[in-house]
């Protein structure tokens, strides 16, 4: 164990990773923002949003590398300067080209820091506890953000998202900086190391679990509307889906303390096939409802679970530097794999894959007591 961790670094930690995602977890106020910043249609801007979280999987792919070489370290607090600067001058930015180059920087500045962040994470005693945890700070983080927002921006002006974005990255050079284990010292060494087929399964297993639920999350509109659900409704559907996103964090931190974490995984990801089910061939509005609050629910609970079954599954870390690409990768792809008329079916397949991929690494799970 990393003599940086502590029983306070998942809270630091936390807000780092909450604060570098922060364009990932307010992209419906992020495009708002920028459609007015750019007067144009939210629909023709939304590939900004894809081009910056490519940039975490780039990121995530460079860190990887860099790993493999002693001498060369990746700076978080040139990161975190890079991810405040390009945020404030995308506040002054109007010309759209220029913007895309800035947005393309911050996603990898951002993913940078990403990618270290979930290194510390996974680092302690209690990887399972300790993503949880970060989880539920984001769900609470960007709850919060989304109730002050519109009110900051009719106030104060479109820039004051960005403006709002710099300066909560620049407070992250106040918090502690983590330092990783160095892949070639005698204490990872002795670590556990994964094969080749272990590192592959556990990024399988975590773009599966992505790809699964960001296509489903896709898709809620349009099971909505065929149950003629109001678009304020549907909304309200979704802010307390975000308390029962929270609740399954939550829960997932106290499913870390079991001696069962295998047994409720594996139990989570049926709950989840049957909660997809109920989702899809539902027709009454409050089935629907409980369907979607526990679709948001089962999210939360399996990541934190899959993080750590990927952290113990592999100490070296080479997993977790490339989840960040592999949870990119299927968030962005999700939408796109789904036919018309066999999305039901795609997903309840997708979730059965994800089963198969994660399966052979709870075998590496342990039951570990908070510190």
């Amino acid at each position: 164990m990393n003599s940086a961790s502590s029983k306070y670094l998942y809270l630091s930690t936390s807000m780092k990773l909450a604060v570098a995602s922060s364009i990932f977890l307010l992209l419906p106020s992020y495009l708002n923002a920028i459609s007015i910043q750019f007067e144009t249609s939210v629909y023709d801007l939304s590939y900004l949003a894809t081009v910056e979280l490519f940039g975490f999987a780039l990121a995530s792919i460079i860190c990887y590398f860099l790993a493999r070489f002693r001498t060369i370290k990746i700076n978080e607090h040139f990161a975190i300067v890079v991810l405040a600067s390009t945020h404030l001058a995308s506040a002054y930015c109007n010309d759209i080209n220029l913007f895309l180059a800035l947005r393309a920087i911050s996603g990898v500045a951002a993913g940078l820091i990403l990618v270290l962040s979930y290194e510390a994470l996974s680092q302690e005693a209690n990887p399972d506890l300790a993503f949880g945890k970060a989880i539920a700070f984001q769900m609470l983080y960007s709850g919060f953000l989304f109730l002050c927002l519109p009110y900051l921006i009719l106030d104060f002006g479109v820039d004051t998202f960005f403006f709002l974005l710099a300066g909560l990255s620049a407070c992250l050079l106040l918090l502690p900086k983590f330092s990783p284990l160095d892949p070639h010292s005698a204490e990872v060494f002795n670590l556990q190391k994964a094969d080749l087929s272990t590192k592959l399964l556990g990024l399988a297993a975590v773009f599966m679990i992505i790809l699964t639920h960001s296509g489903c999350w896709s898709m809620l509109s349009v099971v909505g509307d065929k149950l003629q659900i109001l678009p304020t409704e549907q909304g309200q559907v979704l802010a307390v889906g975000t308390l029962f996103s929270l609740f399954g964090a939550v829960l997932a931190s106290l499913a870390s303390l079991s001696h069962y974490k295998k047994a409720l995984t594996i139990v989570g990801l049926f709950s989840q096939g049957l909660v997809i089910v109920l989702l899809f061939t539902t027709e009454n509005h409050l089935l629907y409802f409980i369907a979607v609050s526990l679709f948001m629910l089962f999210w939360n609970f399996l990541l934190p679970l899959f993080m750590g079954t990927i952290s113990e599954s592999d100490h070296s870390g080479d997993i977790i530097r490339l989840s960040v690409a592999a949870q990119t990768t299927g968030a962005a792809l999700g939408p796109y794999v789904l036919l018309k008329g066999w999305v039901l079916s795609e997903l309840v397949v997708f979730l059965a894959i994800t089963l198969i991929c994660i399966f052979p690494l709870l075998s590496h799970r342990n039951a570990v007591n908070a510190k």
